[in-house]
C-alpha cells in the first residue's frame, strides 16, 4: 500500500502501524541510559575520550537501521514478517482475530437482521480496541520520549569526584605555542567562563596570590602545574586543573586535565580544537562546558548559566591579556599599575565592558572620582552583555558610588549571593554595605559567613574587629576574634595589630607591645600598627621610644602630618618644648595651607586647627576653629571634647561626650589611643559614664 507522504496524520498512523514509533522510542531510552553509563566509566577505567565518541557514532548509525528495519518488517509471533503497511479493522488480515461481543447470545433460530445487526457490533467493537489501543501506544511513546528528554537535560553524571560547591583550582595556561598574548588572558578567559557556574567554587586568584606569599613565592606570578597542585594540597582542595595551548600546524590545540591533588594523577582530559586565533574563545567555550559536565553540572545548567566569552570579554587576545595584567596588579594593591593596563586594554577594544567598569572602579577609589563615575556610567549601558555575576557587582558598585543608593547596592548583591553563595567578595561588600548603614548585626553576620568559607580573609576579620572596637566597644568579642584571626593567618601583620588594639582597650599595655612589635617583625613598614605601637609607648610613658617609632613613619611617608602631631605631644611630655612648637608648627602649616583648600567644608579639618592652635597656646584661635566645627556639623560631639580638653574645659568635654554615648558613640579604641582626651582619663563624671556604656 503506498504510504501518502504530503499528509501527516496518514504518515503518523503508517508510522504506528509500522511500530517505527515505539522501536524509536525504546531505542532512544535505551542508548540514553547507554551513554551515562558510557559517559561514567570509560573514563574511570582509563579509555581515552574519543571512545564515547565513537559510541555516540555507532548509536547514531544504528537508529537510522533501526528506523529502517522497523518500517521494512514485524516482528509476530510466526517470527519476522514483510511489513504491509497501515492495517485497518475489517481488514482481511484481521480476520483471524477474535473480539468478545458482551451480552450477545447465540441462538439456531437467529434471523437475517440479527445476524447483520451482530456483524456491525463486532465491526464497532473492533474499531473501537484498535483506537483504544493507537491511543495507549501513542501515550506511552509520548511519555517515554518526554522523560528521557527530562532525564538528558537535567541529570547530572560526575566522571571525576566531586561534589557541588566543592573548590577546585585552576592553574595558568600551559602555553606551547610560544605566542606571549596567550599569557594570561586564555587563564581569564577560562576562569571567566566557568565561573559563570554555580555549580563549582573557583579558587580565586587573590587567594592564590596570598597562598604564594605564604609559601615565600611572593614574586612569583605564573602558577604552573607543580606550584597548582601545591596550592590545592595547603588549602585542602581535592581537585586542580591545568588548561594549555599548542599548536599543530596552524590549528590550535586547547586541553584541559583535571587532577587529583592527593596523587597528582589525571583523573579526566578534554580537548577542544581552533582553526585560527579568532576560534580560540569558542573552543574554550566548548572545553569549559565539557568540564563542567565531568564536575557534575547537568546540560540545563550549564546552558542556563553560559554566555560566549566573546560577549563577556572581548574578541581582542590583546586587549583581555593587558585586562588580566590589570586584575593581577589590581589584586596585589600595585594600583598605578593596574590603572594603566585597564587604560591600554580599553584603548585597543573601546567596547570592553569589564575593563571600562574595573578602570572606573579603581579611579573612583584611587585617582579621578569624575572620570570614574563617567565610566561607570557608561559601562552599565553594556552590563547585560557579562556575566551574571560581573553584572550584579558592577550594579551594586555603580548604585553606591556613583548613585549613593547603598540599599540599592544591598539587592544586587544578595541577588548575585543568592546566584553564588559562597562569592566572599559579594558577602565581604555586603557586610560593608550593612556597616555603613550603621546595621551592625547584620553586617557582622556576612562578615562571620564570609571567615568561615574562606579563613584567609584578613580584611573581613578587619571589619569584624573594626565593629567590635570601634563601633560597638566590645572588648571580649574582639580579643576572641583577634585571636581567631592570628590562628587562621598567622603571618598577617593586621591579625596581630588588632590583637593589640584589643589589648589596648583594656590597658593591658605590655601584651599590647607585644602584638604589635609582632606585627611590625612581620612588617616593619606597616604605619597603621607603628602609629599604634607609639601610642601604646607613650601610655606607658616611654615618650622616646614613642618617638623613634614616629621617626620611622616619617622615613617611610616623609609628608604625613599626623606623624608631626604626635611627635609633638611626645617632644612636650619629655618636656623639649623646642621640639614640640617646631613639629606642632609644621603640623598647622600643613592643615592651614592644604587642608582647608582640600576639604573647605570638612567640620575634622577645623578641629585639627582648633586642637593644634590649642597646643600652641593660641586659645582664642582655637575656640574660633572650634566654633566653626560646629557650625559644618554639629554632631561630632567626640570630636568637639577633644579640643575642649585641650582648652581645659573638662565638664563641657564630659558634656559633649555624654552626647556621644548617647547617640551611640562606641569607638573606644580611639577614646583609649588619642592624647587629646588624655585629661579626661581621672576624671570621676567621665570614668562613671564609661562605666554605664562599657560595661
Amino acid at each position: 500500500m503506498a504510504v501518502n507522504l504530503k499528509d501527516p496524520v496518514h504518515l503518523w498512523e503508517e508510522l504506528k502501524q509500522r511500530k517505527v514509533v515505539r522501536v524509536l522510542t525504546v531505542y532512544i531510552a535505551a542508548s540514553f541510559a547507554l551513554l551515562e553509563a558510557v559517559d561514567i566509566i570509560f573514563p574511570r577505567i582509563g579509555l581515552p575520550p574519543w571512545s564515547i565518541t565513537v559510541v555516540m557514532i555507532i548509536l547514531a548509525i544504528g537508529l537510522v537501521a533501526a528506523i529502517i528495519l522497523s518500517w521494512l518488517y514485524d516482528i509476530t509471533p510466526e517470527g519476522i514478517k514483510r511489513a504491509n503497511g497501515t492495517e485497518k479493522p475489517g481488514d482481511k488480515s484481521n480476520s483471524d482475530f477474535e473480539y468478545a461481543v458482551p451480552h450477545w447470545k447465540s441462538t439456531a433460530t437467529q434471523s437475517r437482521e440479527e445476524l447483520i445487526a451482530y456483524n456491525n457490533e463486532i465491526h464497532a467493537e473492533k474499531i473501537r480496541q484498535f483506537k483504544k489501543k493507537g491511543r495507549i501506544y501513542s501515550y506511552s511513546s509520548i511519555v517515554v520520549i518526554f522523560a528521557v528528554v527530562i532525564l538528558f537535560t537535567f541529570s547530572s553524571a560526575n566522571t571525576v569526584p566531586f561534589s557541588k560547591r566543592d573548590w577546585i583550582v585552576i592553574t595558568d595556561f600551559e602555553n606551547l605555542t610560544e605566542d606571549p598574548v596567550f599569557d594570561k588572558s586564555l587563564y581569564t578567559a577560562f576562569t571567566l567562563n566557568a565561573g559563570q557556574s554555580n555549580h563549582i567554587n573557583i579558587f580565586p586568584r587573590l587567594r592564590m596570590l596570598e597562598t604564594l606569599a605564604r609559601m615565600e613565592m611572593k614574586d612569583q606570578l605564573y602558577v604552573n602545574e607543580k606550584t597548582g597542585r601545591e596550592i590545592a594540597m595547603r588549602e585542602g582542595i581535592d581537585i586542580y586543573i591545568v588548561p594549555g595551548i599548542s599548536k599543530i600546524g596552524n590549528r590550535y590545540v586547547i586541553t584541559a586535565k583535571i587532577h587529583e591533588t592527593k596523587t597528582g594523577n589525571i583523573l579526566r582530559s578534554q580537548v577542544s580544537y581552533a582553526e585560527s586565533q579568532d576560534e580560540i574563545l569558542a573552543g574554550i567555550d566548548q572545553l569549559t562546558k565539557r568540564i563542567r559536565r565531568d564536575l557534575g553540572e547537568s546540560r540545563y545548567r550549564i546552558a542556563t548559566q553560559d554566555k560566549s566569552l566573546k560577549k563577556v570579554t572581548t574578541s581582542s587576545l590583546e586587549a583581555l591579556k593587558l585586562y588580566s595584567l590589570g586584575i593581577d596588579h589590581h589584586l596585589m594593591s600595585d594600583f598605578e599599575v593596574a590603572r594603566d593596563y585597564y587604560t591600554s586594554a580599553l584603548q585597543i577594544d573601546t567596547g570592553f565592558v569589564a575593563a571600562k567598569a574595573s578602570l572606573g572602579s579603581i579611579l573612583i577609589e584611587r585617582f579621578d572620582e569624575a572620570r570614574g563615575r563617567e565610566l561607570l556610567n557608561q559601562a552599565v549601558k553594556s552590563v547585560n552583555d557579562l556575566t551574571e555575576r560581573e553584572r550584579l557587582g558592577i550594579l551594586a558598585f555603580h548604585a553606591v558610588n556613583v548613585e549613593n543608593n547603598i540599599n540599592k547596592g544591598i539587592e544586587y548583591t544578595k541577588m548575585r549571593i543568592e546566584l553564588y553563595p559562597d562569592d566572599v567578595v559579594a558577602r565581604n561588600n555586603l557586610g560593608w554595605y550593612y556597616q555603613r548603614l550603621e546595621q551592625f548585626e547584620e553586617a557582622l553576620k556576612e562578615y562571620k559567613t564570609v571567615v568561615k568559607i574562606d579563613p584567609n580573609m584578613a580584611l573581613t576579620y578587619g571589619g569584624i574587629l573594626w565593629i567590635y572596637l570601634e563601633k560597638a566597644g566590645n572588648v571580649d568579642s574582639a580579643l576572641v576574634w583577634a585571636q581567631k584571626m592570628i590562628s587562621d593567618n598567622p603571618l598577617n601583620p593586621w591579625s596581630y595589630m588588632n590583637l593589640g588594639s584589643a589589648w589596648l582597650c583594656i590597658d593591658s599595655l605590655h601584651n599590647a607591645e607585644i602584638a604589635f612589635k609582632k606585627a611590625m617583625e612581620i612588617s616593619p613598614h606597616f604605619s597603621v600598627n607603628l602609629y599604634r605601637l607609639a601610642h601604646t609607648y607613650r601610655l606607658q610613658e616611654c615618650y622616646s621610644k614613642a618617638v623613634e617609632i614616629l621617626k620611622k613613619i616619617h622615613d617611610i611617608l616623609p609628608n604625613e602630618a599626623s606623624a608631626y602631631y604626635d611627635m609633638g605631644v611626645n617632644y612636650q611630655a619629655l618636656g623639649s618644648v623646642k621640639e614640640a612648637v617646631r613639629c606642632f608648627s609644621i603640623f598647622k602649616k600643613i592643615a592651614e595651607e592644604e587642608w582647608t583648600k582640600r576639604w573647605p567644608d570638612d567640620p575634622g579639618t577645623y578641629i585639627a586647627l582648633g586642637a593644634i592652635t590649642a597646643r600652641l597656646g593660641d586659645m582664642k584661635t582655637s575656640d574660633q576653629m572650634l566654633q566653626k566645627a560646629i557650625r559644618l556639623d554639629s554632631t561630632q560631639h567626640q570630636r568637639f571634647a577633644e579640643v575642649l580638653c585641650l582648652q581645659d574645659r573638662i565638664p563641657e568635654a564630659v558634656n559633649e561626650m555624654e552626647r556621644a554615648f548617647i547617640n551611640g558613640y562606641r569607638n573606644l579604641f580611639w577614646i583609649k589611643i588619642t592624647p587629646d582626651l588624655q585629661a579626661l582619663q581621672s576624671d570621676p563624671l567621665f570614668r562613671n559614664l564609661m562605666e554605664i556604656y562599657f560595661k
